[in-house]
């Protein structure tokens, strides 16, 4: 998906503090820079659990169980959404 090295499980996120987020009728608007986008149901859930001290896989953990998914696809999940993230400058590690 971008031309970085492949995220790690243990890598911790944080978002910049220059990111506009919105919460309109359940739907997650992120604004960085220039570029707007829409979170999904799960990536919103991805988005809230970004603290600076979670790990990704420990973010995939609680995606796996807050929707009932295998460990493994939510770490795969995770790790996709993250990697969009960062190409768009949302958040960093």
């Amino acid at each position: 998906m971008t031309d970085n090295p492949e995220l790690s499980g243990d890598q911790v996120p944080s978002c910049r503090p220059d990111v506009r987020v919105r919460n309109v009728r359940g739907t997650f608007l992120v604004a960085v820079a220039n570029n707007a986008f829409e979170l999904s149901e799960s990536a919103g859930f991805i988005w809230k659990h970004i603290d600076g001290r979670r790990s990704i896989a420990d973010i995939a953990r609680l995606l796996a169980g807050e929707y009932g998914i295998d460990e493994e696809a939510a770490l795969l999940d995770t790790k996709e959404m993250f990697e969009f993230l960062a190409a768009n400058g949302s958040v960093r590690f």
